[in-house]
């Protein structure tokens, strides 16, 4: 902790090709206002280094980005999957799963609810609309601005996202098309869009291990109000 903010670790995209890693910077300022000191993670394979980063760090961020490989939860890549990226999911799946056993708060963001489940034992989707034929989906990958909402999502009484809102409803914007299929054990659905597709859990027992599905980090500047999970997730890692 740095002058009473905590420091908390995002999870960075890695492009392959250039051998880069970045962030949208809208993580960054969503911590920073939120009372938190945001550091980019370095990209690290090795164990005794991430065992060291979950010890030196006050919580952990998991960003959105690409699909996680289904080996991770027992099934083949389908067709429809879509581009994996082996050092995130190695990386990201063993910050999860440390978080959650030491109780580090860990705030899971699109791709990072989905690593947060499937890390504890659930599994996913791997496309949600060639995965739910008895059905029909909203769209769940929109073309609207980033900021914009394009549907809703209902929240369980309770939930620490009920509480950050203020509101049962809310309209939230989509960018994925994985989701969480079953739910880990440890974990409780929270909030489902209209179509029934799972868009938060929170663990059982951890005083903040939180995955959401659609991007705050991209409506807060529109709409404030997205900024308080951020603020409930940074005061959790005092």
């Amino acid at each position: 902790m740095v002058k009473n903010r905590p420091i908390i670790g995002i999870t960075p995209w890695f492009d392959y090709n250039e051998n880069k890693m970045y962030i949208n910077n809208v993580y960054c300022e969503a911590i920073i206002l939120s009372g938190g000191l945001p550091v980019l993670l370095p990209i690290v394979e090795d164990d005794g280094l991430l065992s060291e980063m979950i010890e030196e760090f006050d919580g952990f961020l998991l960003s959105g980005g690409p699909d996680l490989d289904a080996a991770h939860w027992g099934e083949w890549n389908y067709k429809y999957n879509g581009e994996i990226s082996p050092y995130r999911d190695k990386m990201e799946l063993f910050i999860a799963k440390k978080a959650v056993a030491k109780d580090k708060p860990i705030f899971g963001i699109c791709r990072g609810i989905q690593v947060l489940n499937v890390a504890i034992g659930g599994t996913l989707y791997q496309d949600i609309y060639s995965q739910n034929t008895d059905k029909e989906l909203i769209k769940h990958s929109q073309t609207a601005p980033k900021w914009y909402p394009t549907h809703k999502v209902k929240l369980e009484e309770g939930s620490i996202v009920k509480r950050a809102h203020g509101a049962e409803i809310i309209a939230v914007n989509s960018f994925h098309h994985q989701a969480i299929r079953e739910p880990a054990p440890e974990f409780i659905v929270t909030g489902r869009s209209e179509d029934g597709i799972i868009e938060a859990i929170e663990h059982r027992n951890c005083k903040f291990a939180v995955g959401v599905q659609w991007h705050p980090e991209h409506m807060w500047n529109k709409d404030s109000s997205f900024l308080n999970l951020f603020k409930s997730f940074v005061k959790s890692c005092l």
